[in-house]
């Protein structure tokens, strides 16, 4: 199973991958997709409350993955992203010239490298800044940039909503089969 990030069709002429988690969104305010974002990063950061460092660094997604990379990954994106949201609201197109978004594996690889080395800690001190600046680059975007099918809002499913939603179910459901192994060990 790949971790992948969905950066849907960033607007005309610019590329993008299909999300794979994106949200049907109609008449939505960038207020409540700041709501939104919140939420759903609180049900991401309660999914990953109170791991050690060992499990907080064990690969069990594929055996290269655990939720260090996780973390690392919507960092990055949300990083990425971000920059994107901060190019809108300077009436630029949010992917800059040059840049692919289209190798998503290739940037979920990078982001993961990033985390390599770093204590727990660091890797969500770098998670909480990068949501941070999201945010704020999304304050400057104008409300008219909102809404069922336009690109800020494809932005947040991608890089935060829909992606935080979906990392927290496979960290909760990983956690609950750890839980059954530790009982089942414990019961022999």
């Amino acid at each position: 199973m790949k971790i992948v990030s969905s950066v849907k069709g960033l607007g005309p002429g610019v590329s993008g991958r299909e999300a794979c988690h994106a949200t049907r969104r109609e008449q939505v305010s960038k207020q409540q997709l700041l709501n939104d974002l919140d939420e759903a990063y609180q049900e991401f950061r309660s999914a990953v409350e109170g791991l050690s460092e060992t499990e907080f660094d064990k690969k069990w997604l594929d055996g290269r993955w655990g939720v260090r990379e996780i973390v690392a990954h919507h960092t990055g994106w949300l990083g990425q992203l971000g920059g994107g949201l901060e190019r809108m609201s300077r009436g630029e197109k949010p992917m800059p010239e040059g840049v692919d978004w289209m190798d998503v594996q290739r940037w979920n690889d990078t982001f993961a490298h990033h985390a390599m080395g770093k204590h727990r800690h660091e890797v969500l001190y770098e998670l909480e800044q990068a949501l941070q600046a999201f945010k704020e680059a999304a304050a400057g975007v104008p409300e008219e940039r909102f809404g069922e099918g336009k690109t800020a809002t494809r932005m947040f499913d991608g890089a935060g909503i829909a992606h935080f939603r979906e990392s927290a179910g496979m960290v909760r459901r990983w956690r609950q089969a750890e839980t059954v192994k530790v009982r089942a060990a414990g019961s022999r």
